[in-house]
């Protein structure tokens, strides 16, 4: 009984082996269905978008007539952007001509007469640059060029400016040039 068992089992494979020897299978060649491509690049008009960062806490919000989504390099192109950064009551608001939203890299450069503009207690103070890079991720805006900065009280040109906005400091670099009128609270009438 054993021999017989024995016996046709190996009957058994040796079938197998034939059927699968006359009709070999290469999953390797096998056709996929044509699934659509799940990138896709789309047009945006009279959008607003808002961005928080990890804690959910709003970051930025940009908005624009008309926004543009390449779905190959995932750079969003926004004609004449508006755009509010407010990382805890920081308030800086602007504009330029252009702007490009990076969306691997977290950033958002702005280009083309670009004004940038924060308000505090002592006035308004105004940035104006030919581009500007706000990173979401390092929470800076730095202007890679030269600079202009205005504030009710001072007047200062630089090749590069960088604020960070944690600590809501700006820094000059490169060729700072400058005329600082400090306020005086001890003024006699």
């Amino acid at each position: 009984m054993k021999t017989r068992l024995l016996l046709a089992s190996i009957a058994a494979l040796v079938l197998v082996l034939a059927v699968r020897w006359q009709f070999p299978d290469d999953r390797g060649n096998r056709i996929n269905a044509d699934l659509p491509d799940p990138r896709f690049d789309y047009t945006l008009t009279e959008f607003t978008a808002s961005f928080r960062n990890e804690d959910g806490q709003l970051e930025l919000i940009l908005s624009g007539p008309r926004l543009e989504h390449d779905a190959a390099s995932r750079v969003a192109t926004i004609q004449s952007p508006t755009f509010h950064i407010d990382p805890d009551g920081a308030d800086w608001q602007g504009r330029a001509s252009q702007g490009r939203l990076l969306r691997d890299a977290d950033e958002l450069l702005l280009e083309g007469s670009v004004v940038l503009e924060h308000t505090d207690a002592d006035g308004t103070m105004q940035m104006t640059s030919d581009q500007l890079r706000h990173s979401l991720g390092q929470r800076t805006i730095e202007s890679p060029g030269p600079a202009q900065m205005r504030g009710p009280h001072s007047l200062i040109d630089a090749g590069r400016v960088t604020v960070r906005l944690d600590d809501d400091t700006v820094e000059f670099f490169n060729h700072v040039q400058g005329e600082l009128l400090p306020r005086r609270t001890d003024r006699q009438p």
